[in-house]
């Protein structure tokens, strides 16, 4: 669960400040290179691979506070109030230190950490909702990735990253999506013209590319829905792949 809360932290701190390289994250250059130096080191680890490239995924837990600190200007709009947002991640960073020492949480803290994870992705769910003139009610898919290090976001309509696979490979797709009121969701991935059509409560999907995909701009559609909802609540992202004959 302190996984959650830091990587959900981190996808706001993008949507807030950015993700390349040059970006100014208001910290020192001697932070910036050790980030640096552990996605190189990761790069190596893995034959020169890097499932994930954006620099902030290389940062430590405690640095994303120095960067909400140094920057608070900017995220006053999604976290609203200073002192509690601090409080919440002084909390989470003792937990993480908790866990990382090889000790269990208790259950009165794994019910405050979910309280918390959950507040946290209710706020960023709530601002990225306003910024796309929706009210407060409706799901969120946050984003898209697979295991080729293709990244898709909801809030890039042209979603132009796309990959190249061949008939016959295995492929995973992986859906970040958030309700702001915590209803079960379920995940469905399709192709509108081919037999692919899969829906499930994992937000993991795992598939084979078959003949039917076969195209130049072969696209897929990703939604996420909440079937137990009182209204229709459902948001979906088109992705775009070229897939070659084997």
């Amino acid at each position: 669960m302190t996984k959650t809360y830091e990587n959900t932290l981190k996808q706001v701190i993008i949507s807030i400040l950015g993700a390349s390289d040059d970006i100014d994250y208001n910290i020192s250059n001697e932070l910036k290179r050790r980030w640096l130096e552990k996605r190189n080191h990761e790069k190596e680890k893995n034959d020169g691979f890097l499932f994930e490239k954006r620099i902030l995924f290389y940062a430590d837990f405690i640095d994303l506070r120095t960067i909400v600190e140094k920057n608070w200007n900017a995220f006053e709009k999604v976290f609203k109030n200073k002192d509690r947002f601090f409080v919440f991640f002084d909390e989470v960073y003792q937990f993480k230190n908790t866990l990382n020492l090889g000790n269990s949480l208790t259950k009165s803290q794994e019910e405050l950490l979910s309280g918390i994870t959950a507040d946290l992705k209710n706020s960023f769910t709530i601002f990225s909702n306003k910024n796309n003139n929706t009210n407060d009610y409706f799901i969120a898919i946050n984003k898209v990735s697979d295991n080729l290090g293709t990244t898709w976001f909801s809030n890039n309509s042209d979603n132009p990253n796309k990959p190249t696979l061949s008939v016959g490979d295995d492929y995973e797709l992986l859906i970040e999506a958030n309700d702001p009121k915590d209803r079960e969701i379920e995940y469905e991935v399709y192709h509108f013209a081919g037999s692919l059509r899969i829906k499930q409560e994992s937000n993991r999907f795992n598939f084979k590319i078959t003949e039917d995909l076969i195209g130049l701009n072969t696209m897929l559609v990703v939604k996420a829905n909440t079937p137990k909802s009182e209204y229709k609540n459902e948001r979906s992202i088109k992705i775009f792949m070229t897939v070659l004959p084997k």
